[in-house]
């Protein structure tokens, strides 16, 4: 692959001429997340080196610290002591995987719960406090005069934060961020550190203060020396904003994810994606769906896909474009085979960028419908999506406006397309998949991924 090898020779000449210490030291944003929701560390160390040969860089594992006993996957989201690492593997096994990530080249994002304790009670209202080692009452939001006791319910609409950030969420004990609280965390964050984590992922980061989460980042970044990479999740509300956190570390992006939950589903419009409603960071964790949007797994999933498979095509999306950080479930990257080529063509763009190579992303007009989109990056590649059932298909199209021109292959099928100047000036695609048919054909909902590849891929009879 042509910016592959050029990346390869940039990268190493810039050390040399500038004498930069190298990748090592930056942390650099991630190419694609794996999620390994809800999985043991024992079963993602055995294939984590095969997300390395897709494309991937990063996994997300399930959070470490020992939490409620229950064994649905909310539970890891309970956390009962944070001096213990258990629930999904021991202290131990978490060492293994993040050993066999690295020698792949792939790093290792914890998830990390710092809201609230676990509802071991079983009801909303109140809880024993005196179940969580090393924590106090006096570390806890409670009703005034009666410690465990559930102080107020949030309210995600009342013009103001005070009760996102001093309410129980739900049965969820609160924690207020005391000398004690964030001792016992930090030497949780410390401890991960230590096991080789290259990043994190801070659970319902709405909730907290941002002047604690800044000062975890900050901690974070100085014990690691700036190699971490970390992120926030942040739903917006009516009273959060992403611009309330996205200073402080890359937020996850449930508008990005709103606009295309309306643009894929069947009475949806993709040429509303052309300049999509997103959060204003290129760094932002985009997603088609995760754990928190999936009907099946949550009775109070954000915003859910009605039909699945929309999502998949929205994450097919989510991986072409070159802003945001794709954060990509486990079950997803099994269930739809292009998205394995997403990740794929993913990992090429930022060589080519590397490379020096103009991978700028624009959703071209160049295809009016509002059931396909249509989307180059630069001249290095392109992108298509048909959401419909029926295959799309028409014998010419133009695309002198754009910047793909050349030889072009197809990840997951190996067909090649040309796209060639006339003497006029246009351009058109004169090649799809052989020399016997030119404009497009993808079939129903499906997705595809090309690559620049040279003139001479594109000469053959086949």
């Amino acid at each position: 692959m042509r910016c592959q090898k050029f990346a390869v020779v940039l990268a190493i000449s810039l050390v040399i001429a500038f004498n930069l210490p190298g990748l090592a030291q930056v942390a650099e944003q991630p190419v694609a997340i794996f999620h390994a929701f809800n999985q043991n560390y024992n079963d993602v160390r055995k294939f984590v080196c095969q997300l390395a040969d897709r494309g991937y860089s990063h996994i997300q594992i399930a959070p470490a610290q020992k939490s409620n006993s229950s064994q649905e996957w909310w539970a890891r989201y309970q956390p009962v002591d944070y001096g213990i690492i258990e629930g999904k593997g021991s202290q131990e096994d978490l060492r293994q995987l993040i050993a066999q990530a690295h020698k792949c080249k792939i790093k290792v994002i914890a998830d990390v719960v710092f809201n609230h304790m676990a509802n071991l009670g079983g009801g909303d209202d109140l809880e024993d406090l005196s179940k969580f080692p090393g924590l106090t009452q006096d570390d806890f939001h409670s009703a005034p005069g009666h410690p465990g006791k559930k102080p107020c319910d949030i309210n995600y609409s009342d013009g103001n934060r005070n009760s996102e950030l001093n309410c129980w969420l739900g049965g969820l004990p609160d924690l207020r961020y005391t000398a004690n609280v964030k001792k016992i965390q930090k030497a949780h964050l410390k401890k991960l550190l230590k096991l080789g984590i290259d990043g994190f992922r801070f659970d319902a980061a709405k909730h907290m203060p941002t002047n604690i989460v800044k000062e975890y980042v900050d901690y974070i970044n100085r014990e690691s020396q700036g190699k971490t990479w970390n992120y926030l999740e942040v739903i917006t509300d009516s009273d959060t904003r992403a611009d309330d956190y996205k200073w402080i570390a890359a937020v996850t992006d449930f508008i990005l994810y709103n606009s295309m939950k309306v643009a894929f589903t069947s009475s949806g419009d993709l040429r509303s994606l052309r300049v999509p409603i997103a959060v204003d960071d290129s760094r932002s964790v985009t997603f088609g769906r995760n754990h928190d949007t999936i009907r099946e797994i949550n009775s109070s999933a954000i915003n859910p896909y009605d039909d699945p498979s929309d999502s998949y095509l929205a994450t097919a999306y989510v991986l072409a474009r070159e802003s945001g950080t794709p954060l990509i479930l486990n079950w997803d990257n099994a269930d739809a085979p292009y998205i394995k080529t997403g990740v794929k063509f993913r990992q090429i763009m930022r060589q080519c960028l590397k490379a020096g190579g103009n991978v700028k992303e624009n959703v071209l007009a160049a295809v009016d419908r509002s059931t396909v989109l249509l989307m180059e990056r630069g001249n290095e590649g392109f992108f298509v999506v048909n959401k419909a059932a029926g295959k799309f298909d028409i014998p010419m199209l133009d695309l002198t406006l754009t910047n793909i021109e050349g030889c072009y292959r197809e990840l997951r099928n190996n067909f090649t397309v040309a796209v060639e100047r006339r003497h006029n000036g246009q351009k058109f695609v004169t090649r799809w998949g052989t020399q016997n048919r030119g404009g497009m054909e993808v079939q129903g909902r499906d997705a595809l991924y090309f690559i620049r590849e040279p003139w001479q891929q594109c000469q053959t009879n086949s």
